[in-house]
C-alpha cells in the first residue's frame, strides 16, 4: 500500500504547528533537567520534520533544505525578539544538521540498493 504524498503533507503542518508552539512557548517554568540535550533534541526534531517534507515532497529536496533552514532561523529570530526565550544561532546550526543528516541518508539510500542489486 503507498501512503500519498499530501498525507505527509498534513502531517508536516501539523508538526509546524506543534513544533512552533514548543518552540515559542515559554519554559521558564519547566526544569532544565527534562530536556538534557536540547542540540541534539533540535537535530531530531529538524530531521523528522525534514523527513515529513522528503515524504511530501519527493522532488524538492533543494526546496526542503531552504525552506526547514528559514525555519529554523525564523523560529530562532522569533524566540529573540518575540518570546521570553533567547534565540540561540547554535541551535540553528543544530536545526541544519538535521536537515542536512537526513537530505544526506534520503539521496545515498538509493545509491546503496542499486550497488547491491548489481
Amino acid at each position: 500500500m503507498r501512503i500519498s504524498p499530501s498525507i505527509f503533507r498534513i502531517l508536516l503542518g501539523l508538526a509546524l504547528l506543534i513544533c512552533s508552539y514548543g518552540f515559542l512557548k515559554d519554559v521558564s517554568g519547566i526544569p532544565s533537567a527534562w530536556m538534557p540535550n536540547d542540540k541534539l533534541m533540535h537535530v531530531l526534531i529538524f530531521a523528522g520534520l525534514t523527513l515529513l517534507w522528503q515524504l511530501g515532497f519527493p522532488r524538492r529536496a533543494v526546496s526542503g533544505l531552504l525552506m526547514m533552514s528559514l525555519y529554523g532561523g525564523l523560529i530562532e529570530l522569533a524566540q529573540h525578539y518575540l518570546t521570553v526565550r533567547t534565540g540561540d544561532w547554535w541551535d540553528w546550526l543544530a536545526d541544519i544538521c538535521g536537515i542536512l543528516l537526513v537530505l544526506l541518508l534520503w539521496h545515498w539510500r538509493p545509491i546503496r540498493i542499486k550497488m547491491l542489486n548489481t
